[in-house]
């Protein structure tokens, strides 16, 4: 969909990210928390405490 101007997608893990992030903006964001991270390696690791794994 098409929102702000941006192009929104949504990626496994329940992953939203924006096309067009700024350095200082946090484009991964969990949908099942909302805490957000400027990297996809961080995200990937935090949603380990959803599943229940260990980092």
């Amino acid at each position: 969909c098409r929102e702000g101007g941006r192009s929104l997608s949504r990626r496994s893990s329940d992953l939203v990210v924006s096309d067009e992030a700024p350095s200082r903006e946090k484009p991964f964001r969990c949908l099942e928390c909302g805490k957000s991270f400027r990297q996809s390696s961080d995200f990937l690791r935090y949603q380990l405490i959803h599943t229940g794994e260990q980092p």
